[in-house]
């Protein structure tokens, strides 16, 4: 089974039958088959309108069959029994083919083997109910003669034996053991009901039989080659099989199965092909009967045959009318024998002109019961050639398309002029100079109950045997003197004579020509091919087996390495990337700070007017000088926390950060997408296991952001991330604002107001020195507080990235121990698969045929 066709659809399908969130992992081979298992016969039952009790109890039986073993398994097919019935799942084909496309030819057999046994299962198999089954066999492309023999055999119609092989070798259980127990006991079920004889209640008419079985006597041979082929196509369906299966494994090229598939087709088509020609009124038709044991070709005493006629054999009895505009048409018995012959008026007066108007191109007659025919020989019928307008194309088109050719003469005028003109003209086909003797030529002496004096007999034997033994003819037993008469009276009265006898011996020197002649060179070139291409599949495999660690360990690890390189080399471009950004944040930073500071002074200075204080200028003089100096110093730290907040944070810093990010997260991204295409490369999960970890970054990001105080939109935040330096107001700085405001006209001659005023002046100008001062220590704060933020980013990414490395390196550590058992298990399988091809290769000679 192709599981790989089981998708998204046939989750979706099996979803809704069922009514439960199924997974993909839910649907294993067991289920896909018991589904369309259940599906089919209730759409076979329902087909003709009327489920009966049997057909009921012999689903319940098949199901009770199979032999589920898995509980999970076992109830979901409880729940798709219920979900077919409601849905009516087998009416809506379209959905129904999703379930169906992933079997294999084998499995879709299996299926419809079963599914005619439940449409068998009330002794009646209803036009619709095979309607229903054909249509979906055309959809799947079922070989449609495989469905002939599903049909016919529980059915009880004629069926062809070889095609019956196939059927049985493509459903034999070892093709299902890694399937499980339920394919493998469906198979059993299916080939134990294929070998039961069918309990039918209408009466067979004369044209259902039983299988086609081999026959001895004069067609030993031509059994012999039937069974041969027989046997030697099972070989090739197992070569087929063991191809297909290691194609799937990527162990063989696809080409390995088109040949397989060559070889089948040729054998599946290969049939002997007999012309029987001669002249008008010569016993053609008569032969050909008594070729056929039955009355098939019209038989007159004037010339009757008119046209090209291939006799074959076929399932049912029917005829087909291929015409030179390339029409075609079926046509009924009594039809054919009036197209085949030309009227008696034409046949007594001018044969030419009737058969130059002819518009018929060949009939073909198939039919069960023809004798030579069942053994895989098609007979053509030529017209009589003496007088033909088309003579030359018809013998050069028979010499093409036969292998043998049975050239009929009369004893009554044994080899006329008319006849040896006839072979020599065939000989020039074969060879320019018309001197080489044809070598599948078999020439038939007709009549020969009209020659009643022995020594008249002789005479006639010597005349052919002077004429054409080696001049026209080489090879043994090419000339036989016989009644085709008497040989067919014989054979449809079902005794024994001597015309019987000589009959039997001519076509056993036929059957013996074929096969050990033609039929040996089939045989050579099929066997040479079908030992060519295992001897191939061998070699391909031992490659194979040579290069497994090459193939899958250095690759492989190349690759991984590779990943390794690649995340590396995207940390250091997320390093330069936090290089760049940082200092060009700390540049446009100090160029903001030094803006606003240009202006500070004048803002607090504004801001002090609003300053107010509890103590007195005179009597607590130094306290209220502390006092003014704590409130310049917060003053100024709100100033400095309104530039980090409105400009360093929202302005500079957030942009940069973000944007920072976005180039982290697009990398991370990347490196994601390169372990997931690696994954797939190399049927790894990497990018399974990694994705948590990169998807870690925003959050690390969000956490350090907020921690460092610019997450924040408050102006305490901002303050934790800068703080600019206390300002160290100590005595000394008191006494000499003191001695500022005493020197500078002392407080008693100020008024209260101008008092306070003049120590808030020399409280800020004093401050702004002192501010003035530690500028270098404040820049130098500026620029670690931003780097700290953006080495916080390159951190986490560092971590982030060094967890990948790490989990890569013992990752492929595991891997490679994994891979190694891998290895091994994978050489074992190969090894066990290279032994069933040498064992096909080495038991060829099993089935070479005598000669």
């Amino acid at each position: 089974m192709n599981t790989q066709l089981i998708g998204n659809q046939a989750v979706q399908v099996l979803s809704q039958l069922t009514r439960q969130n199924l997974l993909i992992t839910d649907i294993t081979p067991q289920v896909v088959f018991m589904t369309n298992l259940i599906t089919l016969s209730m759409g076979v039952a329902h087909a003709d309108q009327k489920v009966t009790e049997d057909e009921v109890n012999h689903l319940r039986d098949t199901l009770n069959k199979l032999n589920l073993s898995n509980r999970k398994t076992i109830e979901l097919v409880l729940l798709i029994l219920t979900g077919v019935k409601t849905s009516k799942l087998y009416s809506k084909i379209d959905d129904f083919l999703i379930l169906l496309v992933p079997l294999s030819e084998a499995e879709k057999l299996l299926l419809f083997g079963l599914g005619y046994k439940i449409a068998m299962a009330d002794s009646s198999l209803d036009d619709r109910e095979r309607n229903y089954l054909r249509t979906l066999g055309n959809r799947l492309e079922i070989e449609p003669r495989h469905l002939d023999v599903l049909e016919y055999s529980f059915s009880g119609k004629q069926y062809i034996f070889t095609d019956l092989e196939e059927v049985l070798t493509l459903i034999d259980p070892v093709r299902f053991r890694d399937l499980g127990t339920v394919f493998i006991n469906a198979a059993n079920n299916l080939i134990e009901a294929l070998n039961k004889p069918p309990k039918v209640e209408e009466q067979l008419s004369q044209s259902t039989i039983t299988s086609v079985e081999p026959r001895n006597g004069e067609y030993r041979k031509l059994n012999d080659f039937k069974i041969w082929k027989q046997t030697f196509r099972k070989r090739v369906n197992h070569l087929s099989q063991l191809i297909d299966d290691s194609i799937q494994n990527s162990l063989l090229p696809i080409t390995f199965r088109e040949k397989a598939q060559n070889i089948l087709q040729r054998l599946g088509s290969q049939r002997f092909r007999v012309a029987v020609i001669g002249e008008f009124s010569q016993g053609k038709s008569t032969l050909l009967n008594a070729l056929l044991g039955e009355e098939i070709q019209p038989v007159r005493a004037v010339p009757c045959s008119g046209t090209i006629s291939v006799l074959k054999y076929g399932s049912v009895k029917r005829v087909i009318c291929r015409y030179r505009d390339l029409r075609e048409e079926e046509i009924s018995i009594t039809e054919y024998q009036a197209k085949a012959s030309i009227s008696k008026k034409a046949a007594l007066e001018n044969r030419e002109e009737e058969l130059l108007k002819s518009e018929i191109e060949e009939i073909i007659f198939e039919h069960p019961n023809l004798s030579l025919c069942r053994d895989g020989v098609e007979i053509i019928d030529s017209p009589g050639l003496n007088e033909h307008p088309e003579r030359s194309s018809i013998t050069q088109k028979l010499l093409k398309e036969t292998d043998a050719i049975i050239f009929l003469t009369n004893a009554n005028k044994v080899m006329t002029q008319g006849e040896i003109g006839i072979i020599k003209e065939m000989q020039k086909q074969v060879d320019m100079e018309g001197t080489k003797p044809l070598d599948n030529l078999f020439l038939v002496v007709n009549f020969i109950d009209c020659i009643d004096n022995v020594d008249d007999l002789k005479d006639v034997q010597d005349r052919v045997n002077n004429i054409a033994q080696d001049s026209l003819i080489s090879g043994n037993d090419r000339i036989h003197f016989l009644s085709a008469k008497f040989a067919l009276k014989a054979i449809l009265e079902n005794k024994s004579d001597e015309y019987l006898t000589t009959f039997k011996n001519f076509i056993e020197s036929l059957g013996n020509f074929l096969t050990d002649e033609k039929g040996y060179v089939i045989i050579q070139n099929l066997t040479q091919e079908f030992n060519e291409l295992a001897q191939d599949c061998i070699q391909e495999l031992d490659n194979a087996i040579d290069n497994v660690d090459i193939s899958l360990s250095a690759s492989d690890r190349q690759e991984i390495l590779e990943q390794i390189g690649e995340a590396s080399g995207r940390c250091v471009t997320i390093h330069k990337m936090v290089e760049f950004l940082r200092d060009q944040t700390i540049s446009i930073s100090l160029e903001s700070w030094q803006q606003y500071k240009q202006g500070l002074k004048a803002r607090v200075t504004a801001k002090s007017e609003g300053w107010k204080t509890d103590y007195n200028p005179i009597f607590s003089r130094d306290a209220l000088i502390q006092d003014y100096i704590d409130q310049f110093s917060s003053t100024l730290q709100n100033e400095v926390n309104q530039w980090a907040t409105s400009q360093l944070k929202d302005t500079i810093l957030t942009p940069k950060l973000s944007l920072l990010d976005r180039g982290i997260k697009e990398e991370l991204d990347a490196l994601n997408k390169s372990f997931a295409h690696l994954d797939e490369k190399i049927g790894t999960n990497f990018s399974e296991n990694f994705r948590p970890i990169l998807n870690d970054f925003d959050v690390s990001y969000v956490v350090g952001f907020a921690a460092t105080g610019v997450g924040v939109g408050s102006g305490a935040a901002a303050a934790m991330f800068f703080l600019i330096p206390a300002l160290t107001v100590g005595p000394a700085v008191i006494a000499g604002i003191i001695a500022a405001v005493v020197f500078g006209g002392g407080l008693g001659a100020l008024g209260a107001f101008d008092a306070y005023k003049k120590i808030i002046n020399n409280v800020c100008d004093a401050g702004f020195t002192e501010f003035e001062k530690s500028q270098v220590e404040i820049e130098q704060q500026i620029k670690e507080s931003i780097n700290g933020v953006f080495i916080s980013r390159s951190n986490s990414v560092n971590h982030i990235i060094k967890q990948v490395i790490s989990d890569c390196e013992n990752r492929l550590e595991q891997e490679e121990k994994k891979h190694q058992e891998n290895t091994d298990r994978l050489r074992t399988s190969i090894s066990n698969k290279k032994q069933e091809f040498e064992k096909e290769y080495n038991t060829r000679t099993n089935f070479m045929p005598l000669r």
